[in-house]
């Protein structure tokens, strides 16, 4: 193969600021500088969370597995997450099924939720320390979904077997002192802290035998029925049965990008105020546009982002940060007012959705052995899981039924 020094993955400036994880302890990764030719069963771009996960199931699999990235191990748009781990989709129940049906629209959203679910047990079983915490989740009604399409979206998730009972006002206060009309509290979801959430992942695959490559990237890639090899911009040739971009919202050459479009989002932290956490610290966000998602942490900080806006530009998108932030603190506010809204953290990022909502992926149609993972909306962790089980049991020989939900060309 020739030598190239142009990487085939985008360079992007994914989010600036200082993210909250920034306070809490961020263990170290064990990374290794590429010099020689390697050999794969399994070589992953990207060493965020979607990239850990895979590496994870792959590693449990017994498959040979190397990661690697232009950046050190979480520090793209996984350090830029606000890591609500909901089973809940950008895109309502309600809308997503009059656009692709009721049926297939159902086992999308059912499928979002057993990931949740997977998800919480393998953090278990591995005993990831990574301030986990199982919560419910209040969708308010907002511009978006009014009180009575909201109790009608409540209606068809329980009739897909997903538990969305409806509240009323007066139930809403009660509960939680939020004053809006009406809201779906569900059951099932969760709240991580991302950064420690991928690097113990990654720790596992790493006692495993697997290993990851830092500053790493690839300028060529050729790919054939029977292997994919692949030099980096510095030269180093490599082998793999299968290779997975999971390079999150900095696309790769010959992923299909069609459908897709980049998106950014503002989000500051508040200092820990335990006393001030409204009902159960459920995970709040609105039926609006643009909408606003709320969490607190295990010290008790509260964690607000959102005012989404399709802005692709780093520097606009860094220039509004003090506009957006402000307008969130105020926003914030008028939904719990008994908060201290001050940012002790703020940030911003890219990241990158579908028009329905939906990721794309598995098996790329152009490129043999080769599989990749696009548009995760605001469902990050929860598609990256989804990815994971569907690429590594693709790989292993064992096709996931739902492949298809997702797949590029569906």
């Amino acid at each position: 193969m020739s030598v190239a020094e142009q990487s085939i993955t985008e360079k992007r400036d994914l989010r600036t600021g200082t993210p909250v994880w920034a306070a809490y302890r961020q263990p170290p990764i064990a990374t290794q500088a590429l010099l020689a030719p390697l050999k794969t069963d399994l070589l992953i771009v990207g060493a965020g969370i979607t990239g850990a996960l895979l590496a994870e199931a792959a590693s449990a699999k017994g498959l040979s597995t190397i990661l690697i990235d232009r950046r050190p191990p979480d520090h793209g748009s996984t350090a830029a997450s606000t890591a609500l781990l909901q089973f809940e989709i950008d895109t309502p129940l309600i809308r997503l099924a009059a656009d692709i049906g009721l049926e297939t629209a159902s086992r999308i959203w059912r499928r979002s939720f057993r990931a949740v679910q997977d998800l919480v047990h393998l953090v278990q079983r591995l005993q990831v320390p990574c301030d986990f915490a199982d919560r419910r989740a209040l969708y308010l009604a907002g511009n978006r979904l009014n009180a009575a399409e909201i109790e009608e979206e409540g209606r068809l998730r329980r009739g897909a077997g997903l538990p969305s009972p409806f509240l009323t006002h007066t139930d809403l206060v009660g509960m939680t002192g939020i004053d809006r009309e009406a809201a779906l509290l569900s059951q099932g979801s969760a709240e991580v802290n991302p950064v420690q959430l991928t690097a113990g992942l990654l720790s596992r695959a790493l006692s495993r035998g697997c290993r990851v490559f830092a500053p790493a990237e690839l300028a060529e890639v050729v790919a054939s029925s029977s292997k994919v090899a692949m030099v980096t911009t510095e030269g180093v040739e490599m082998e793999a049965k299968t290779l997975v971009f999971a390079t999150g919202y900095e696309l790769a050459d010959g992923v299909p990008a069609a459908g897709h479009r980049r998106t950014s989002t503002w989000a500051f932290a508040t200092p820990p105020q335990p006393r001030a956490i409204w009902g159960s610290a459920e995970l709040i966000w609105e039926a609006s546009d643009p909408y606003l998602y709320i969490r607190s942490t295990s010290d008790g900080r509260v964690v607000v982002g959102g005012e989404d806006e399709d802005v692709t530009d780093e520097a606009t998108r860094d220039a509004l940060l003090p506009s957006k932030v402000a307008t969130l603190q105020k926003k914030t506010k008028a939904l719990l007012p008994w908060l201290d809204a001050t940012a002790d953290f703020a940030w911003a990022g890219t990241f990158g959705e579908s028009e329905n909502g939906l990721p794309s992926i598995g098996a790329l149609p152009d490129m043999p052995n080769c599989y990749a993972v696009l548009g995760y909306g605001g469902n990050g962790i929860t598609f990256g899981m989804i990815a994971a089980q569907i690429i590594a049991s693709r790989i292993c020989g064992r096709p996931d039924p739902d492949e298809q939900l997702f797949a590029f060309e569906r």
